[in-house]
């Protein structure tokens, strides 16, 4: 039997930096990390793009910070919107199908599924960006205890995905 469980993320207002490159939020996401913001990466809608799938999302009560750190590290955002403009956003969303002893986990484009009697990665599926078959091939029979996150084997928005359902099993299987 298949069951459908939809789970979603608490929805409070961020700002979302934007940027033309995927390599500049993904650095960007980094250094403000490093100097201890509280960011993540996310898939900002089509309505907000400026040229980049991904964003650098973060508390807007820190934007004044945030904007002061950016320029001192020379990497002023394309635009900064705050998630009140935007619609509610599908990638939010992970939505998982169990089937006997397989759990499929859904972010966007991308699926994940594991073998919950040893957390072995079974399949990755989805999406059709240039790094997908790399990441697949790195995570295809690893354990997802011990497997890499597919953020740090690859650099697209079909990726990060990977990543948000990777996560959300691990979360799921505990």
């Amino acid at each position: 039997m298949l069951k459908r469980i939809f789970g979603r993320r608490e929805e409070r207002a961020k700002g979302i930096l934007l940027y033309g490159s995927v390599q500049e939020v993904i650095l960007v996401n980094r250094r403000l990390a490093e100097r201890g913001f509280q960011v993540r990466l996310v898939a900002p809608p089509t309505e907000v793009r400026v040229g980049c799938d991904l964003a650098v999302e973060f508390d807007p009560i820190e934007q004044e910070a945030v904007e002061a750190c950016l320029k001192e590290m020379d990497c002023p955002p394309e635009r900064i919107v705050s998630t009140r403009e935007m619609l509610p956003d599908i990638l939010k969303r992970a939505a998982f199908v169990e089937m006997g002893d397989y759990i499929m986990c859904r972010t966007g484009n991308m699926k994940l599924t594991v073998d919950r009697r040893d957390r072995r990665i079974v399949n990755v599926s989805g999406g059709g960006c240039p790094d997908v078959p790399f990441v697949a091939g790195a995570l295809y029979g690893r354990r997802l205890d011990d497997a890499p996150g597919p953020i740090t084997l690859g650099r697209s928005l079909c990726t990060y995905l990977l990543q948000l359902a990777f996560d959300a099993l691990k979360e799921r299987l505990k």
